[in-house]
């Protein structure tokens, strides 16, 4: 009757970009302080030079030069530079698309503690993109990443685990996953969490959850909530007295 609505959240990019500034002639001495700080061999200041051409934060746009100073940053030791460059090789911007080097850069990240890059790995092995499939390989990936705080890694990794792909199946573990990943704002783990306490698996039924779950996903414009928050007040419609309040208790705000 419900939707799942999770598909493996794919491959994501690091966003701490330098603090935003208001006034374009602060934005252009920041770039030139951390073109400094670069050219003074700071990998961190590369990093944040190459988030800056990945935005257009004080510079134009450039997907290439973003790569250039990832580049550099990773040379220099930099977790963050390195899995971002690999994202850029998986999806082909700025640079020439080759998976195969992504999961180099990738997995150099991962290995530095960037939980961002176990995320991106993970999901190269989870799909085979570019890599040999290897469900068993992303979970850990995937579990590492969750570890490190990384809120769409401990939803990919419910989702695996709701499946049964590379670990054992295990709907328990899976709504502690997915509750866990809600929390820290990933909307599509809203839902599956949703998904399963309508449903009754991995937790007592609990439409009434289920039902502010639905709501939220839906107002932050995820079809699936509402298709599956419609099919509950369906079922409340046609079964009298069961189902959802109308009231149902709005879900905690999401940190």
């Amino acid at each position: 009757m419900y939707r799942i609505a999770l598909p493996l959240l794919g491959l994501m990019l690091g966003c701490h970009a330098p603090a935003p500034v208001t006034v374009a002639a602060a934005q252009e001495n920041s770039v030139a302080q951390l073109k400094k700080s670069c050219d003074e061999s700071d990998a961190n200041g590369c990093l944040q030079l190459g988030l800056a051409f990945a935005r257009g934060a004080g510079v134009e746009r450039s997907a290439s030069r973003a790569a250039s100073f990832y580049a550099r940053a990773c040379d220099g030791g930099s977790a963050e530079g390195c899995g971002n460059l690999g994202a850029l090789y998986a999806r082909g911007e700025g640079v020439l698309q080759s998976f195969t080097r992504a999961a180099q850069l990738l997995e150099r990240g991962c290995d530095g503690g960037s939980p961002l890059s176990c995320h991106n790995l993970g999901y190269l092995f989870a799909s085979g993109h570019g890599v040999e499939e290897d469900a068993a390989r992303a979970v850990s990936l995937y579990q590492r990443s969750c570890d490190g705080g990384f809120a769409s890694a401990c939803a990919n990794l419910g989702l695996m685990v709701a499946g049964g792909r590379g670990t054992p199946q295990d709907d328990t573990r899976s709504v502690g996953l997915y509750r866990r990943a809600c929390e820290m704002g990933v909307v599509e783990a809203c839902d599956n969490l949703g998904f399963m306490l309508a449903n009754g698996r991995g937790a007592p039924r609990d439409e009434k959850e289920a039902a502010s779950l639905f709501k939220h996903s839906c107002g932050r414009g995820n079809s699936v909530g509402c298709y599956n928050l419609g099919m509950l007040y369906k079922k409340r419609q046609s079964q009298p007295g069961g189902g959802v309040p109308e009231d149902a208790t709005p879900l905690r705000t999401i940190r």
